[in-house]
């Protein structure tokens, strides 16, 4: 039996703060099915009316696939450039359509997950898209973490925070997903980074654009009944 479909939420009914005009976009009905996100990566990219963003795009898409290589998700053997795909697919669909937040989000994980440097980035990409990607690189280190997050929470621009919303949103529902199809394997580690979410990224979400928040307070409570009764209290 393959894996069960999954949808994101939606962006309707959101309120007058959500996106004035969000433009209705085809999601891949199968969150690990990468030739389906590819084929509707293709599609956007080539509605795209700029020439350049849609090389730009292009550019940074074909950077993090070498530099993530051989990587996948967790749990399964999807090539972890999808994640990458979905986290700029559904910045669009929130309205978030800036073309450096697009080109950051297809980069996000390159120096935090890859052996690339954040003066590669510089020099690629240029300073703005290099600093989206430096707020997006959490430390190593497990004891820097809540200072990281405090930072973010104070001092990040408001491109970075949605960014971040964007990124957990994709990885609960990846997660969700996984949960799903494997049941008591992940269950624990599932249970572990929802409550991590409640800490690191849900106070991000106050600032945030409605759609963003509904997002992520839905795909948090979508995974909850999945996992161990801890709910989104922090151990």
């Amino acid at each position: 039996m393959g894996p069960t479909p999954l949808r994101p939420p939606t962006i309707t009914d959101v309120g007058d703060e959500g996106p004035s005009s969000a433009r209705a976009r085809a999601w891949p009905g199968n969150f690990d099915a990468p030739e389906t996100v590819e084929r509707v990566w293709t599609d956007f990219a080539a509605a795209l009316e700029d020439p350049a963003h849609r090389t730009a795009l292009q550019r940074a898409l074909a950077f993090a696939r070498a530099r993530h290589g051989d990587q996948t998700r967790r749990g399964s053997d999807t090539p972890y450039w999808v994640h990458l795909v979905r986290v700029a697919m559904l910045l669009d669909v929130w309205g978030e359509s800036d073309p450096l937040l697009l080109q950051a989000a297809l980069l996000h994980d390159t120096v935090e997950d890859t052996p690339t440097s954040m003066g590669e980035i510089r020099t690629g990409f240029g300073p703005e898209v290099a600093d989206l990607v430096d707020w997006l690189t959490a430390p190593s280190r497990g004891d820097e973490l809540r200072a990281y997050y405090a930072r973010l929470e104070a001092s990040a621009p408001p491109e970075a925070r949605v960014l971040k919303l964007a990124d957990r949103v994709d990885n609960l529902r990846s997660i969700q997903a996984l949960v799903m199809r494997t049941g008591d394997r992940h269950r624990r580690w599932a249970g572990t980074y929802l409550r991590r979410t409640t800490w690191q990224v849900l106070p991000l979400a106050a600032a945030a654009p409605s759609v963003a928040r509904v997002a992520l307070v839905t795909a948090m409570a979508d995974l909850a009944p999945l996992v161990d009764d801890g709910g989104f209290t922090e151990p």
